[in-house]
């Protein structure tokens, strides 16, 4: 009789990791190449007006359980934070100009948060956008980022603002200068959370109290700086909500106006 207790006399190998090419990054979603697991299916929007941080990045990792679980579909949450500074993982705490009393004359907070990145500022007139989805294997973290980016170059085209990428430096910028969105995320098995900040009609004063993303010699914009002239919230949300789906190869579907409440669904 076989002795089943023995362990086997070969080696099991481990299927090898799969990849993304490097040509990948900056590749369209499409049938043939998708950018996310649920490719041609709804990305649910959720706009949840003005919100405070801490409770909405709970609420992302809420949403990211649920989406790993296959309980709710892909989510886009748009908002804007009370003032705010975040620093990412391995950003330097330095970068915050402003102390704790300072902060407190500003009525800021300041939180460290799980996203990669350094510090930022999200406030009024700042849109932010949080997609909670889930990306196609192979995981392609760089061509995530590049997508992001895309769907605010191509919102701010359609505002009269000519945005670009920058070689070496994450997020949307004009003229190479000045820094109109920036992006910071996280994917935890397979699944998003944290996303994009794009300055709308940001009081650009906010920025002077810190090093924004730990880069001294650029400068920070925002579409109403850039058109001289304030831009409605709602027709940008509108806008990016529809780029984003169209550059993650999803349709659009409405949520409910208000918070998330734990189930996915919206509470007013």
């Amino acid at each position: 009789m076989r002795d089943i207790s023995a362990a086997p006399a070969f080696a099991v190998e481990a299927p090898p990791r799969r990849r993304p090419a490097p040509e990948a990054a900056r590749r369209p979603a499409s049938d043939e190449h998708p950018l996310l697991a649920a490719h041609g299916g709804v990305l649910t929007v959720e706009r949840l007006g003005t919100v405070a941080y801490e409770p909405t990045w709970q609420l992302q990792d809420e949403l990211a359980a649920q989406r790993r679980e296959r309980r709710i579909g892909d989510r886009l949450l748009l908002l804007e934070h009370f003032p705010v500074y975040t620093l990412g993982r391995g950003g330097d705490p330095s970068n915050l100009l402003a102390g704790p009393a300072r902060l407190r004359e500003l009525g800021a907070e300041f939180v460290r948060i799980d996203r990669g990145g350094d510090i930022t500022f999200h406030g009024p007139g700042q849109l932010v956008a949080y997609p909670i989805v889930e990306l196609h294997d192979p995981l392609d973290l760089r061509r995530y980022v590049r997508t992001l980016e895309a769907a605010v170059i191509s919102t701010a085209a359609t505002f009269g603002v000519e945005a670009e990428r920058l070689a070496g430096a994450t997020g949307v910028w004009v003229e190479g200068r000045r820094k109109l969105a920036a992006i910071g995320v996280r994917v935890r098995r397979g699944v998003t959370t944290h996303g994009l900040a794009l300055n709308v009609n940001t009081d650009l004063r906010w920025f002077t109290e810190m090093i924004p993303c730990g880069i001294r010699d650029k400068e920070v914009t925002s579409l109403a700086s850039e058109l001289g002239a304030p831009v409605p919230m709602d027709a940008v949300e509108e806008r990016l909500a529809g780029e984003l789906a169209r550059h993650f190869g999803l349709r659009i579907g409405d949520g409910l106006a208000g918070m998330v409440g734990p189930a996915g669904v919206s509470e007013q």
